[in-house]
């Protein structure tokens, strides 16, 4: 009785442990697309009990070691405004911090980009950025979305 209770205990242990029970084996992703978004974050800008903003940014730094340049703090941000016809984050007039320094690099990213198309969502409602920052020498930095006092969203990321 003891023998097939600790072969069904081990054998139990074996399978469970194997990569076939990762939860991305349900959705066709990569490698590579699981890492970037365990570095991705997320944080809305809510006004009058709905979603006036969307802020994702992902950290570039961590996805990838050949994939930027390590002298340089680097995200991929989404921006999605529910209210507005224009998606532009310029011109509806937020900024991207990196804590208090500004951007050195803010490129918008076409929606059929090679390069960062395993790190998109597939939706087309908003705009896509990379932004370059200068290294931070800290080891937890906030990226801040921000208009103005009430309009801000705050992503903490880690090196």
């Amino acid at each position: 009785m003891y023998k097939i209770l600790s072969l069904a205990a081990i054998a139990l242990l074996f399978t469970s442990c194997t990569s076939k029970n990762s939860a991305f084996r349900y959705f066709e992703k990569s490698d590579f697309e699981a890492k970037a978004t365990k570095y991705t974050k997320k944080a809305d800008i809510i006004k009058n009990d709905e979603v006036d903003t969307t802020f994702f940014a992902t950290y570039l730094n961590k996805v990838e070691k050949n994939f930027v340049d390590e002298n340089y703090e680097n995200f991929l941000v989404y921006t999605y405004f529910s209210n507005q016809n224009n998606q532009d984050l310029e011109e509806n007039g937020f900024t991207l911090n990196l804590d208090e320094n500004e951007p050195l690099e803010f490129e918008e990213i076409e929606r059929d980009s090679e390069k960062f198309k395993d790190l998109m969502l597939k939706n087309y409602w908003g705009k896509y950025y990379f932004v370059k920052y200068n290294r931070s020498q800290k080891t937890n930095f906030n990226l801040i979305l921000q208009k103005d006092v009430s309009n801000k969203a705050i992503l903490n990321f880690a090196k």
